[in-house]
């Protein structure tokens, strides 16, 4: 039923960060083509309003009539090449002019062949100019100097294929950069929410801690009150033990949140991992008033001078953790018996240990080993909410990574348990 809910969980976020990654893809595609869109009907709008669009040679050829005293253009056509500041000249089939209207003072009155076929494309005297050919006529239409960008353009067919290739990559980046921003801003979505999640948890187990303690409080001197009976003195036990399980699972909450999201001050520091686990060892010894617990300590004589630099809380609290699994998942009626081995990472020639060399740490124990599933959790890299079965082992997961270190858990031929520990020592 649990494997069921985190597979429901699971789906879940998927389906929601699916359904958001596609909702900023559509977005972001339509604001660009809105963008696009925007600015071609601003830049339509600038050429339309702007009055671009010229008057024909055929127009005003149409407007001319010939009299006694030569052409005469038509009033209103007369109007509008003044509105518009365009000027006229009609040649003949040789080249010489037969009527202007409006023309250029510095303009000659004939033309060569040549100087017509430069206006068939170019400027004349700097102006720009449209040519209408009859079979003995040529109208030459004008504007004023610097009104229009007139040049020819030409391209070679293999640039045009080349150009073909490269707008289809065109639009594909185009399409990449476009998933690349949703990506991105999916990402920055989700990393929010984390954020608010860590938020919550924190704010959450903030308000628990007050009430909390009280509970335990009256609990522990309802257990020490000589007059109530031993059944009710036993109850208060148990709430007192439940609560430290509660204090215990909201504070291992709060640091699997902080270590996933790196947001756990580390205060680091050279220390001796030789001695952090002395210590942790020997307090469990202490604590085992049954005599059911045994833990040997095998350190090599040179990993005794190793030096780490770490949060050293943190990594007993690692240390901590696999003991408390090896005793939670040991033989019930046996004694649980936890090896725990350091020494230099063996390499393929002897040299003196140095700054940047790899050490190891070891826990063995001899209980039932990790079911399958388990292991298959602990080497998943995604990040999903852990089993509360195994929460110490992803805290001493993530406290190995977030050290610089590299952690591997696995189940020993002849039974129990394993967890081996890397990490780099630092010059003492």
């Amino acid at each position: 039923m649990k494997k069921e809910k985190d597979h429901f969980y699971r789906s879940q976020k998927f389906m929601r960060a699916f359904q958001y990654s596609i909702f900023m893809t559509v977005g972001i595609t339509m604001l660009v083509a809105a963008l696009n869109l925007g600015f071609f009907i601003v830049s339509l709008y600038v050429y339309v309003r702007g009055d671009v669009f010229s008057i024909g040679g055929g127009e005003v050829r149409e407007a001319l009539s010939i009299t006694e005293n030569g052409y005469m253009l038509a009033d209103d056509m007369a109007q509008k090449l003044t509105d518009k500041e365009q000027w006229a000249i009609l040649l003949d089939a040789e080249g010489r002019e037969l009527w202007s209207y409006r023309k250029p003072v510095e303009l000659p009155d004939s033309y060569s062949r040549a100087d017509i076929a430069r206006m068939t494309r170019w400027y004349l005297d700097g102006y720009p100019v449209w040519l209408r050919v009859w079979e003995d006529e040529i109208m030459v239409m004008g504007a004023g100097k610097g009104t229009v960008w007139k040049y020819p353009v030409e391209f070679p067919i293999s640039w045009m294929e080349y150009m073909k290739q490269v707008g289809f990559y065109y639009v594909l980046i185009n399409i990449v950069w476009i998933v690349l921003l949703a990506a991105f801003f999916t990402r920055r979505f989700m990393r929010n929410r984390e954020q608010a999640r860590i938020e919550w948890i924190a704010g959450i187990s903030h308000d628990i801690r007050t009430p909390l303690s009280m509970v335990m409080g009256y609990a522990d001197t309802l257990e020490q009150n000589g007059e109530l009976s031993e059944e009710a003195r036993q109850q208060a036990a148990v709430i007192r033990h439940q609560s430290i399980v509660m204090k215990e699972l909201i504070a291992d909450l709060n640091l699997t949140s902080q270590l996933e999201y790196s947001m756990q001050p580390l205060r680091m520091e050279k220390i001796r991992p030789a001695q952090a686990i002395r210590n942790v060892a020997a307090a469990f010894l202490n604590d085992d008033a049954d005599g059911n617990l045994e833990i040997e300590v095998e350190i090599d004589a040179q990993a005794e001078q190793i030096m780490l630099r770490a949060d050293e809380q943190l990594l007993q609290r690692a240390f901590r953790n696999l003991i408390l699994n090896s005793i939670k998942h040991g033989g019930q009626s046996e004694t649980v018996e936890i090896g725990i081995r350091m020494q230099e990472e063996r390499r393929r020639f002897i040299k003196p240990l140095r700054n940047g060399d790899r050490f190891v740490i070891c826990f063995e124990d001899n209980g039932a080993g990790y079911s399958e599933e388990v292991l298959r959790r602990l080497r998943d890299n995604k990040k999903s909410d852990a089993n509360p079965n195994i929460r110490g082992l992803e805290i001493v997961k993530k406290i190995v990574l977030a050290h610089g270190g590299k952690v591997r858990f696995g189940n020993r031929e002849e039974g129990g348990s394993f967890c081996e520990m890397r990490f780099f020592t630092v010059k003492d």
